[in-house]
């Protein structure tokens, strides 16, 4: 019977050590998921490209421009233009997009997440 006295529950370390584990999940949760929305919209942006009528006769610029737009109507965050790459070759037109995220999360720890997609059409 001794030893069922013992037994109460979890101390106050390890209550406190559970709770700082939890913390630390649910601040990189916060941080992390708002670019991991981004991304998906940015790869469902160019999964639209495809069913747009006359994209294997647009140009790099029209293209650019599609995807702009569709970047507002997205409502993109902290997206540099300049990490999309539209160019001609082997008869195709290709758009890869290539681009990393630092957040920081604490003192002097960040976390770094790198995102890439590729598109391409057979240019006519």
């Amino acid at each position: 019977m001794k030893f069922a006295n013992s037994q109460r529950g979890m101390s106050t370390a390890g209550w406190m050590m559970t709770l700082a584990v939890a913390g630390m999940t649910l601040l990189l949760v916060f941080k992390m998921v708002p670019f991991y929305l981004d991304d998906q919209a940015i790869g469902q942006t160019l999964e639209n490209l495809s069913a747009r009528k006359g994209i294997d006769e647009a140009s790099p610029r029209e293209i650019r421009g599609f995807i702009n737009k569709n970047f507002q109507t997205n409502m993109i965050r902290d997206f540099d233009k300049e990490d999309i790459e539209i160019y001609e070759e082997d008869g195709f037109l290709k758009v890869d997009i290539e681009y990393e995220k630092r957040v920081h999360i604490v003192s002097n720890v960040d976390v770094v997440m790198s995102f890439k997609h590729n598109w391409q059409v057979k240019n006519q």
